[in-house]
């Protein structure tokens, strides 16, 4: 599978934004298809968090997350056993006190043949809901 980008305008500030972003543990409150998120860190004080979903079939990967300030938060994957890849990160742009610019980029490849039209709901579908969903916690936690 390419990489994809996907962007959006969101009506949260980016602190909220970046704060439900790094809350891994909470994600199957409010991300369909995620089970559970478990975070460790890793030799070099990274977040390190193994995730099960459930979309089609059940599955765990693990990714390293690499944080840079509220600009930019970069993942790779550690070890799947559905994935191949998953290098991704989230670029964020303040637009203004409650307006954030999200990027969600994804370079992802499966371990195995995958039917084309389960590579177009994960892209197509389950980012752009992807995007509501993580709005809506932002907003449901706002201080």
């Amino acid at each position: 599978m390419a990489k994809v980008i996907r962007s959006k305008e969101l009506a949260v500030s980016v602190e909220r934004l970046v704060a439900v972003i790094l809350d891994f543990e909470s994600y199957p409150e409010f991300l369909s298809g995620v089970v559970s998120a478990r975070r460790e860190q890793s030799s070099n004080g990274k977040p390190v968090v193994t995730f099960e979903l459930e979309i089609i079939k059940r599955f765990e990967y693990t990714l390293e997350f690499n944080i840079t300030g509220v600009e930019e938060i970069a993942w790779k994957l550690v070890k799947s056993n559905f994935f191949k890849k998953n290098d991704g990160r989230w670029l964020l742009k303040r637009m203004g006190q409650n307006r954030t610019h999200a990027s969600y980029e994804l370079d992802l490849a499966f371990g195995f043949l995958v039917p084309g039209w389960v590579a177009k709901t994960l892209t197509e579908v389950n980012l752009p809901k992807m995007f509501d969903q993580f709005e809506a916690r932002a907003l449901e936690v706002r201080e």
